[in-house]
């Protein structure tokens, strides 16, 4: 990880502790201790305490008296709640985004549907190409309060994505869901955009619901 010189201690030791949560170092559940986090990551205790509030705005941390910090356990109603709201942001920065596309951002769109397609590496590697599919397409909107939040989101869903266990078969519907994102994008034509969009968060959450049946 870059850590950047602008960038608190505390911004430090939320970015290790996030990257541990989502990559499966800290499993839900995991107590989080102040010490041993402290002589783990090298950042000192007031930053870990700090981290770990932030954390639990974000909904990646549970913080309880006489319990402690815990990592956050997934929940099939925080999934739900997830999506909808994604849904509903995505289709939103869709709609004011795809007028708004520039040829190079066409263009930086069709390279990485080309690596998605083209890829052969982990999964979590996947969805940083993915997320920067989408983020291109929702930064044309213009407007940062949005690709902010909708970032925020995608930190939480990720924990969901890399946990489950029906991706397996989804990379074939992943590359043709993103290929109508692109050819409407392309065609300017936003209202089938925006439908192509909510299919493919549809299909995400059907996905990810089976871990729970």
């Amino acid at each position: 990880m870059s850590l950047t010189g602008y960038r608190t201690k505390r911004d430090v030791a939320a970015d290790l502790l996030r990257e541990a949560i989502l990559g499966g170092e800290l499993a839900p559940g995991t107590r989080l201790i102040l010490d041993e986090l402290s002589a783990r990551y090298k950042v000192s205790l007031t930053p870990i305490r700090e981290a770990l509030s932030q954390l639990e705005r974000e909904g990646f941390v549970t913080q309880a008296a006489h319990r402690g910090a815990m990592v956050a356990a997934l929940d099939r109603d925080e999934l739900l709640e997830l999506y909808a709201i994604r849904s509903a942001i995505e289709e939103l920065a869709t709609l004011h985004g795809v007028p708004r596309l520039t040829d190079r951002d066409l263009a930086t769109m069709g390279q990485l549907l080309d690596a998605m397609e083209a890829f052969k590496g982990s999964w979590d590697a996947f969805l940083d190409i993915d997320l920067q599919f989408h983020r291109t397409l929702y930064g044309a909107a213009g407007s940062r309060r949005w690709l902010d939040t909708i970032e925020a989101l995608w930190r939480r869903s990720r924990r969901y994505m890399l946990s489950s266990t029906s991706v397996s078969g989804a990379v074939a519907t992943l590359h043709s869901d993103h290929r109508a994102i692109y050819q409407s994008c392309c065609a300017k034509d936003v209202p089938a955009a925006a439908a192509a969009i909510r299919a493919h968060l549809q299909q995400s959450e059907e996905r990810l619901l089976r871990d729970w049946t």
